[in-house]
């Protein structure tokens, strides 16, 4: 009895063949709706302005700044060609007071940072203006590479005088009070920053992805299919998919764990692709296997089938967790037994148990590899004919992806070339490269007001 209660547990997050292309129609479907959309709540496929990525061969400063919920980060970026870059960052606490006060003592504040970075790397430029791109991970209606409307901004900030300003204005009335010469000429989702950062170190880069807490993509696509973009006219664009906000009941194989996490979530039905696959629920989703083998007795039966208090809470079993023991390749498993013991207070695990364990975490992982795989897919086939040649023999196409789960979670690089190979074939297959990017957030706005200021966005 547990022997098939676990096997038919685990042979839920088994992917077959169907599965996968119903996730790849349905992703493609929702890629192709998102280019004409005029649903406000629709915030799929968001226009970036910028029409072309870097080649590698640039060289000149740009500076940068990165403004997430707790941080501000400011950069000074040196491209230096070939590929190169050199950086100088530093890294400021974003307090309370801050947080809670006026526009103007925020940017103010941040004038200071980058007045401060200035000082740092001796730059004097005379009266020469210096280009800034900045990452604003905030809600903004962006009606330019260089300008967007700030929206309702969330994680702790109350600002007044800043809800339905245009944040370059809001940034440069902060330099000028400064005595700055600093022009913002882009503003970036840190998605588009990836792909433009890895598209500078590798040129064949034409995909970018984030896959850590949450998931998200951006590529290049043809102007004439985006209807929605009323701006000036180009011959392509790139794109934030915000695929995070994709993913419907009707296409995703979802178990009833998935179900579980998605109806105690924040918004049900929303973000239902991201639920799946990223480094948030991935640890979720073993907890509540795990919960559900217990109470069944097939799993760790010395619990008489109850379910230890440090295992009840919601996200109580980490994704690290899971990389932890992954990474063990002892037969033993012996990573098993340490984070149970150290992190649940549960000893006394038998071989079984542990190779149990071991199926199940390797199988969720698998899975979000796989669906990952597919979401990829699903872009190439999109973009196959205009800024990907999949069938050309001399054409290599590189994703390039930044994030916690593609950059430390064992194999999860192996796996999703892997499940790509079996969805594009040998051929195609061979031809795409995954690559670890790094820093959309800083890097990518230096690179991307490179862009701007050189003529690259409209």
């Amino acid at each position: 009895m547990t022997a098939s209660t676990f096997q038919d547990t685990v042979a839920e997050f088994v992917l077959s063949k169907d599965q996968v292309q119903k996730i790849i129609d349905g992703l493609t479907e929702e890629l192709v709706e998102g280019l004409s959309t005029d649903d406000p709540k629709n915030i799929t496929q968001q226009p970036s302005f910028i029409t072309r990525l870097p080649t590698g061969k640039e060289t000149g400063l740009y500076l940068a700044i990165d403004m997430g919920g707790t941080n501000l980060r400011t950069a000074a970026v040196h491209l230096l060609g070939d590929g190169q870059v050199g950086v100088t960052m530093e890294k400021h606490e974003i307090t309370h007071e801050l947080k809670t006060g006026t526009g103007k003592a925020m940017f103010d504040w941040i004038a200071d940072c980058t007045a401060a970075l200035l000082k740092t790397v001796a730059l004097d430029m005379g009266n020469a203006d210096l280009h800034m791109g900045v990452t604003f991970s905030f809600a903004l209606h962006q009606t330019a590479v260089n300008r967007g409307t700030v929206l309702a901004m969330g994680k702790g900030f109350n600002l007044s005088d800043v809800m339905g300003k245009d944040l370059k204005d809001l940034l440069e009335d902060g330099f000028k009070r400064k005595n700055l010469p600093v022009v913002v000429s882009a503003i970036i989702n840190d998605t588009v920053g990836t792909l433009v950062s890895h598209a500078y170190v590798s040129p064949s880069t034409k995909i970018g992805v984030i896959l850590a807490t949450g998931t998200n993509a951006a590529y290049i696509e043809r102007a004439n299919e985006v209807s929605k973009y009323k701006g000036p006219a180009c011959d392509q664009m790139i794109l934030n998919t915000e695929w995070d906000a994709m993913g419907k009941a009707s296409y995703l194989p979802q178990t009833k764990y998935d179900k579980e996490i998605d109806a105690v979530s924040l918004v049900p039905g929303f973000q239902e692709f991201e639920k799946m696959v990223s480094g948030l629920y991935m640890g979720e989703l073993v907890r509540l296997a795990l919960v559900d083998l217990i109470q069944q007795n097939a799993i760790l039966e010395f619990l008489g089938g109850k379910v230890p208090e440090s295992l009840q809470p919601r996200l109580a079993f980490k994704t690290l967790f899971m990389s932890t023991i992954e990474s063990d390749n002892s037969t033993e498993h012996t990573a098993i037994d340490r984070v149970f013991k150290t992190s649940f207070g549960v000893e006394g695990l038998t071989a079984e148990d542990r190779t149990r364990i071991f199926e199940l975490i390797h199988t969720i992982g698998q899975r979000s590899a796989t669906m990952t795989a597919a979401a990829c897919a699903a872009l190439l086939h999109k973009a196959n004919g205009s800024s990907v040649n999949l069938d050309d023999a001399n054409e290599i196409t590189t994703i390039g992806i930044d994030g916690s789960v593609f950059e430390k979670y064992p194999h999860f690089s192996h796996s999703m070339m892997e499940a790509l190979t079996k969805i594009l074939g040998n051929d195609r297959a061979s031809r795409i490269r995954l690559e670890l990017a790094r820093d959309g957030g800083c890097i990518g706005a230096a690179l991307v007001a490179m862009v701007s200021h050189s003529g690259g966005a409209v």
